[in-house]
């Protein structure tokens, strides 16, 4: 189609490959040479094929309308789409577009490059595709304006295939969210008892609290308690001793809300020391309940 003066003007100026435009149109692809690129083997998806197609579509009628500028622009996105890129419609301010039709365009590219995706690339690449070129060829013969028929054809293809990709999107089922990732249960709690002694201490009552928080937070299937003693002594009474201070972690947990039915109570005297002595030894970090979540 053949253009006012002063569109080709602009054009010229904006594309310097397009002085040896004819010159090159039957011996370079990408410069104008349709069959050529229409021909190259395709390295993308189904979408890059499309695009190649549909490029060269439009490259080959601006051809046969003796419009080189735009046979040389569409067989260079052809080529593009022909390697296997990935490349957006046209900007806007790459064409001199009539005011009246500023809006509705921006508007347009808008409302494609939300719908534009990946996804919708690879679902639906034909309509993608002719989305695409579709807005392509709108722009093109928006901005030389004077083919009317011309104008609405290309923006009729553009609609009809955005209203395929924006229903896609409506139609297509949300993603379940991503699983949250279930958080570890703490290592184990340590209440540690004086020498001989099952009475928690001060600080062994705030292990109590800090215990207790952990248990509203993660709620364990079941709350190991286990009682220890250091080396000094019978045997069988550090067992015995054991087990009360096992029981007295137990109790002290009930009133911080743990349930009982989820308590395991063990006591194993100075059979598991935290710290390896010899008989007899005194030793505090031995003398301990542990407490252990388990799911």
């Amino acid at each position: 189609m053949y253009r006012r003066l002063d569109v080709l003007r602009g054009q010229l100026l904006r594309t310097s490959a397009v002085v040896l435009a004819a010159g090159l149109l039957a011996s370079c692809a990408g410069s104008g040479n349709v069959e050529a690129v229409r021909s190259m083997p395709n390295k993308g998806a189904a979408f890059h094929k499309a695009l190649q197609k549909d490029y060269s579509d439009l490259a080959a009628y601006e051809r046969d309308q003796a419009d080189w500028v735009d046979t040389v622009f569409y067989t260079a996105r052809a080529e593009r789409a022909a390697s296997g890129q990935t490349f957006g419609p046209q900007a806007l301010s790459e064409r001199r577009l009539p005011q009246p039709a500023v809006r509705d365009i921006t508007e347009a590219r808008s409302r494609l490059m939300a719908v534009l995706t990946d996804d919708n690339r690879k679902a639906l690449p034909a309509q993608a595709s002719l989305a695409q070129t579709g807005f392509d060829c709108w722009m093109e013969q928006q901005e030389e304006n004077f083919q009317p028929k011309d104008i609405e054809a290309c923006k009729r293809t553009f609609n009809t295939a955005l209203a395929a990709l924006e229903k896609a999107v409506v139609d297509r089922p949300a993603m379940p969210p991503a699983p949250v990732a279930e958080a570890p249960l703490p290592s184990q709690f340590q209440v540690l008892f004086d020498f001989n002694s099952s009475a928690l201490t001060a600080e062994a009552r705030k292990t109590m609290t800090d215990i207790g928080a952990a248990y509203k937070k993660y709620n364990p299937a079941t709350v190991m308690v286990v009682g220890h003693t250091d080396t000094s002594g019978a045997g069988d009474a550090n067992i015995a001793l054991s087990q009360k201070r096992a029981e007295t972690v137990a109790n002290a947990l009930t009133k911080e809300g743990v349930a009982q039915n989820k308590m395991r109570i063990e006591a194993y005297g100075e059979e598991r020391p935290a710290v390896k002595s010899g008989d007899g030894v005194k030793e505090q970090k031995n003398r301990r309940v542990d407490v252990v979540f388990e799911k």
